[in-house]
């Protein structure tokens, strides 16, 4: 039973070194293109992530949404929802109309359509929502919140490597 455990845990322990790594090397990757390289966006296997900022689209994407976007202007349809560069903003609405090399777009929530668009200027089509990021940045960039996490971290990372010191001494 000892050994099962032992191995559950070492199991759980390489994977959470595994994904703390992975993270590391996007985070790391990410600050390389934005701000060494100077790109506008993250390219990571042809998505980016990008914040929604505005409520133009809201009932469908909130304020503080994160969306992940597919990189590239070739499948854009009517219906989809895109990011396009407009000057040093970023604009994600929906795809009204496509008429030869632009597309009309319009927010959800407004009652205007955009000025048209050149396919050109198009970054992605919009293919995963992460809805209610608000809170979660909220709550774990709250230091009240990080403290006692980190506390709870190190005291399981004593508590595990008790047990295993007493554990030597029976074998």
């Amino acid at each position: 039973m000892k050994k099962v455990l032992k191995n559950i845990k070492n199991i759980l322990i390489n994977f959470i070194i595994i994904v703390l790594v992975l993270v590391a090397i996007l985070v790391i990757y990410s600050f390389i293109q934005l701000n060494i390289l100077n790109k506008e966006y993250v390219n990571i296997f042809g998505y980016s992530i990008f914040q929604i900022e505005t409520g133009s689209m809201s009932n469908t994407i909130e304020i503080d949404d994160i969306i992940i976007i597919k990189l590239g202007n070739n499948d854009i349809s009517e219906n989809d929802i895109v990011t396009y560069k407009n000057g040093k903003d970023f604009i994600t609405h929906r795809v009204i109309n496509i008429e030869d090399d632009s597309i009309i777009a319009k927010g959800d929530n407004n009652n205007i359509e955009d000025d048209p668009v050149n396919i050109n200027d198009v970054i992605g089509k919009v293919v995963f929502i992460f809805h209610d990021i608000r809170i979660w940045k909220a709550v774990f960039s709250d230091i009240s919140v990080i403290i006692p996490i980190c506390i709870t971290l190190v005291l399981l990372i004593l508590l595990i490597s008790y047990k295993e010191k007493v554990g030597e001494k029976d074998d």
